[in-house]
């Protein structure tokens, strides 16, 4: 007997993906959904209480998969990509697809990578590209997303926000019960359109006005060395205020925010910015770079334009701390799964 509805995710293991697929996870009621997940994936205990197939993050593991999974999926099976991409030969079911990678979708340059990751990078899209016409619809979560997936393969996408009640409720409500330890934080990993040297560049322009605002940043200096180091390097050599306190669980993370007066974003392109939608939840000031992604969710307290590290350095100068609004109607986990799994 085949699977009905399949969640399937073999990729998503870390950042704010993670964060969506175990949202999605938990919210899951039906016992007719069967899971395909990344082994690397860290789920809370006792989340699992149905079919899983477990694969390696490999691309020969993930192949040998799918000769399995074609025994599986029958032409009524519902399956919802999480992780940008849908089986690569599979071609039976009604296949939807859940796209956050921007660098998927768009030309953009991979010079800054390593050259492991850009082959993945271009290997992924032309995945995507080759599997196009056999995606029966895309799901986003901006505006913006839904015109970058028309220009780039002519089609329609729905955009569906969504951020469960529980990542909500997980947001403490009195900001004032921590003593603040930091001016502003960054909550991102180390990509390049992260865009975190341009902000430490502002930084040194700061201190050679004789400011030093401090600044946290979520770094893991396991998966990023080269630019924690280069950040500890001009740290030190210019008495930036700047603290790597490496990368932390979302539950963990709501206390940074809690100890943070300002959520600085000089982030080049998201697809979604969890952090700046949890920021307004919290009614914390934002500010952020001058693109459409931050206005898709917020009404940010500042903006900068982010390949300028003298406009941030300007903005941080100028920046008055109002608290940033949402802008985006935000769905819940469940509403996402019913509206997804929809034959």
């Amino acid at each position: 007997m085949g699977i009905k509805r399949l969640l399937y995710a073999p990729n998503v293991h870390q950042g704010g993906g993670k964060t969506l697929l175990i949202s999605l996870i938990k919210a899951l009621k039906d016992d007719d959904v069967s899971l395909v997940l990344d082994e690397r994936l860290d789920l809370p205990t006792g989340l699992l209480k149905r079919e899983v197939f477990w694969v390696k993050p490999t691309l020969a593991s993930r192949l040998g998969f799918e000769l399995r999974l074609n025994r599986l999926i029958t032409e009524d099976t519902v399956v919802l990509c999480m992780g940008n991409l849908p089986p690569l030969f599979i071609k039976r079911g009604i296949q939807k697809v859940f796209v956050q990678n921007r660098y998927l979708v768009e030309e953009i340059s991979l010079t800054s990578f390593p050259v492991k990751t850009r082959i993945r990078i271009m290997i992924e899209r032309w995945w995507l590209r080759f599997r196009v016409t056999g995606i029966d619809s895309f799901i986003v979560q901006t505006p913006t997303m839904q015109r970058l997936i028309k220009q780039a393969f002519g089609v329609e996408a729905k955009a569906f926000p969504f951020l469960s009640i529980e990542m909500r409720s997980d947001l403490p409500i009195d900001r004032k019960i921590n003593e603040k330890i930091y001016d502003f934080v960054y909550i991102a990993s180390g990509e390049p359109h992260k865009n975190h040297k341009t902000l430490i560049y502002a930084w040194v322009a700061l201190a050679k006005e004789g400011i030093f605002p401090s600044l946290c940043l979520t770094l893991d200096n396991k998966k990023f060395p080269l630019l924690c180091d280069w950040i500890i390097s001009k740290a030190e050599n210019n008495d930036l205020k700047v603290f790597l306190i490496g990368e932390y669980s979302h539950n963990d993370i709501n206390k940074i925010y809690q100890q943070s007066e300002t959520l600085i974003y000089p982030s080049l392109f998201e697809s979604f910015g969890l952090p700046l939608i949890e920021a307004a939840l919290l009614g914390l000031p934002v500010l952020a770079s001058n693109k459409s992604y931050v206005s898709d969710v917020i009404v940010p307290s500042g903006v900068f334009d982010p390949h300028s590290f003298q406009d941030i350095a300007n903005a941080v100068q100028k920046f008055k701390a109002e608290p940033a609004l949402l802008a985006i109607e935000l769905s819940e986990a469940e509403d996402f799964l019913e509206d997804a799994f929809k034959e």
